[in-house]
């Protein structure tokens, strides 16, 4: 029934991840609101601009949330064309210390705390039950905030922070990405793979080399 789903706030970046979850969310709960954050990273364009059309696809409000001052605490190829952003051989995606290399080079500070605690408060202003994220188990080994174990930790805290009333939900922490994929293809309703945006550049086109991109490519069987 409908009143007894969820209202859940999507936290939407526009790749494979989020968008996933948003697509699930919005066949098991009640989404009212994607939120995208601009925090001050290259792709904050083109990540914008999907997460909008993949908001419109799913009948869903969009919302951006300006936190640029994130991104200008600086040190991440993310928010400072100044570092390049790495190019990982695709043979290497699952070699832990290459992949763990990449990680650091993109890693921008308490990032996904700071987003998911902004997120909850506009959840529990509006009266939403829970926020939705997009995790994913395959960078979990290099990204520790892409976790289960951080998913639960951050769940912990939200309980005293939102008085208990906003929970933190992810349908696809224990998924690789081509099992998202596949999770995505059984859904009743198309999902709209050609409005995603997995690539840590903010070109006219996903570049295909950065280790986001190659990840989606390898995922969907895609080109780019």
């Amino acid at each position: 029934m409908e009143n007894s789903r969820l209202k859940t706030v999507v936290l939407l970046s526009g790749g494979l991840d989020s968008s996933a979850n948003l697509a699930i969310a919005d066949h098991f709960d009640r989404p009212v609101l994607a939120l995208t954050v601009d925090y001050g990273q290259r792709a904050a364009v083109p990540e914008i601009r999907a997460s909008r059309l993949l908001a419109e696809y799913y009948g869903v409000p969009h919302q951006v949330l300006d936190l640029k001052w994130l991104g200008g605490l600086g040190g991440s190829a993310l928010t400072e064309s100044s570092i390049g952003v790495p190019e990982p051989d695709s043979a290497r995606l699952d070699d832990l210390k290459a992949a763990s290399e990449t990680a650091k080079a993109v890693w921008v500070p308490n990032r996904n705390g700071v987003l998911i605690n902004a997120a909850a408060a506009v959840a529990e202003s509006t009266g939403a039950q829970q926020v939705v994220v997009g995790f994913n188990k395959e960078e979990a080994a290099t990204f520790p905030d892409n976790s289960s174990q951080f998913l639960g930790t951050a769940n912990l805290a939200l309980k005293y922070s939102t008085a208990g009333k906003v929970k933190l939900a992810c349908y696809t922490d224990m998924m690789v990405k081509s099992e998202i994929v596949e999770a995505l293809r059984n859904l009743p309703k198309p999902f709209p793979f050609e409005l995603v945006w997995s690539c840590y550049h903010g070109g006219e086109k996903m570049c295909g080399k950065c280790e986001s991109c190659k990840r989606f490519f390898r995922a969907t069987g895609r080109s780019a």
